[in-house]
């Protein structure tokens, strides 16, 4: 475990495991890179090279009053790897970590990646937009900003039970919660914002590589047909896996299904 001072002097947290294959994560809204327990333990005994990312402004990462755009944050990633200096990465981002994850792509050149996993990913575009109107309204989005500056607490505790299609224990909804009180409310705000008006489709056009696209049908944050399709229509190397049994948080609906993806495409 590290930090890494990116070129604004913010310090970005890493937690670096194991020796084989590097996988790096990106995670999502308002979670940490702790939302990948599950993975890890998995891919590590595979023999997989683990590297869980806190974007800033969340987790153990440095927690700034400012910027909180998928250009800052893929800014973050490219010094992360950078400092890393590791090859044949795959890059697995989920929905808001998988927005970051094809931003960084376009943004960077697709540098140190070799094959892109996007797991329910808050991309290309979220929310309605002249030329696309399948998108939600905002007003759908909107309660959770507001709620992230009245009350967080219970913001979060209402997000999460969005988050799963099958049952899942009291203890897991409060871990879960608690990883996203260690956000700093300003962060969970303004990153709230970017995803919420970001269109990312021209990003699409510069990813080449082998690209998996794993996405829950029940997803009612992402829904599979305004993002998951879209994604694979837009990414020339893109293929849709489909969790049939999954809402948004597939890695915790079907975790016995997305390591085994994971591990086979990372491979």
């Amino acid at each position: 475990m590290t930090s890494i001072e990116v070129e604004d002097g913010v310090e970005v947290f890493v937690r670096d495991m194991g020796m084989g294959d590097p996988i790096v994560f990106l995670h999502g809204w308002p979670l940490d890179h702790r939302m990948f327990e599950y993975q890890y333990q998995y891919l590590l005994d595979e023999g997989f090279r683990c590297i869980g990312i806190d974007l800033r402004g969340f987790g153990e990462s440095d927690k700034p009053y400012g910027d909180y755009s998928y250009d800052r944050f893929a800014d973050d990633v490219r010094a992360v790897l950078d400092e890393l200096d590791v090859e044949g990465v795959t890059l697995a981002g989920f929905s808001m970590g998988g927005a970051t994850a094809t931003h960084y792509m376009s943004r960077h050149d697709e540098a140190y990646v070799d094959k892109l996993a996007l797991l329910g990913a808050a991309s290309p575009v979220i929310t309605e937009k002249p030329d696309f109107p399948e998108g939600l309204d905002e007003a759908e989005v909107n309660p959770l900003i507001e709620g992230a500056r009245t009350d967080r607490a219970k913001m979060n505790a209402d997000f999460d039970e969005m988050l799963f299609y099958t049952d899942q224990s009291e203890e897991m909804m409060n871990w879960i919660w608690s990883l996203g009180m260690k956000a700093s409310g300003q962060a969970t705000v303004a990153s709230a914002k970017t995803w919420r008006d970001a269109d990312l489709r021209p990003d699409m056009n510069d990813i080449t590589v082998p690209t998996k696209v794993y996405h829950g049908v029940h997803d009612e944050v992402t829904p599979i047909e305004t993002t998951g399709e879209i994604l694979t229509e837009g990414i020339q190397n893109a293929e849709l896996v489909r969790f049939e049994n999954s809402g948004h948080g597939l890695v915790a609906d079907e975790t016995e299904k997305i390591n085994e993806e994971l591990a086979t495409f990372a491979n």
